[in-house]
C-alpha cells in the first residue's frame, strides 16, 4: 500500500508548495501533462501554468513533462515547452520505471532529487514511487479522460482516492 500513497495531496499544481520541495533536496520536478498540466486531449496551457513553470525554471528548478500520450514532436506544446528548456517525454508507459529514468536521464538528476505531480494515483504516483521519487498528487483538471483512465479513477476510489490531503 506504501507504493500508493503519496508524498503530499494538493488540489492542484499552483497548490504545490515549491519552496518545501526545494528545502527537500528536491531539485527536479517531473509532471504529467493531461488532467495535471492541461486538459485531456487539449495540450495547451493556460497562461496561469505556463507562468508557474517559466517561475520555476528561472529559479533554477529542473523541470521535464512525463505523459503516457503521444504527442507528435512538431506539436505546438513540444516546441513552448522545448523553448523553456522543458523536455517532454511521450508515450511513457506509465508506471513502468523507464519512462521516469527517461526524464530523469534528460534532466541529470537522481531519483531521490526529483519530484513526480500528477493526477494518478496508479500511473503517477506508484510509477514514481517504483522510481525514488518524491510523489504528490493532484485532482484532475476535467472529468473527460480515457476509458483506461476511468478504469483506474474506479480503483483509486476504492482504494480511498483522497488520501492524506495536505493544506
Amino acid at each position: 500500500m506504501r507504493w500508493l500513497r503519496p508524498d503530499l495531496v494538493v488540489r492542484s499544481v499552483h497548490d504545490v508548495d515549491h519552496n518545501a520541495l526545494y528545502r527537500r533536496g528536491i531539485r527536479a520536478l517531473i509532471y504529467d501533462l493531461e488532467n495535471t498540466l492541461c486538459r485531456w486531449r487539449e495540450w495547451e496551457l493556460d497562461e496561469r501554468t505556463h507562468a508557474l513553470l517559466q517561475d520555476l525554471r528561472d529559479r533554477g528548478m529542473q523541470i521535464a513533462i512525463l505523459t503516457n500520450a503521444w504527442v507528435p514532436p512538431e506539436h505546438r506544446l513540444v516546441r513552448e515547452l522545448g523553448e523553456l528548456g522543458i523536455p517532454v517525454v511521450v508515450s511513457a508507459r506509465k508506471p513502468l520505471r523507464s519512462g521516469f529514468r527517461r526524464a530523469l536521464a534528460r534532466l541529470g538528476v537522481d531519483p531521490g532529487q526529483a519530484a513526480m505531480i500528477g493526477d494518478q494515483i496508479l500511473t503517477d504516483v506508484l510509477g514514481g514511487k517504483m522510481s525514488g521519487l518524491h510523489t504528490t498528487l493532484v485532482d484532475p483538471l476535467g472529468p473527460e479522460e480515457s476509458r483506461l483512465t476511468k478504469v483506474n479513477r474506479w480503483v483509486e476510489r476504492r482504494l480511498g482516492r483522497r488520501m492524506n490531503r495536505n493544506p
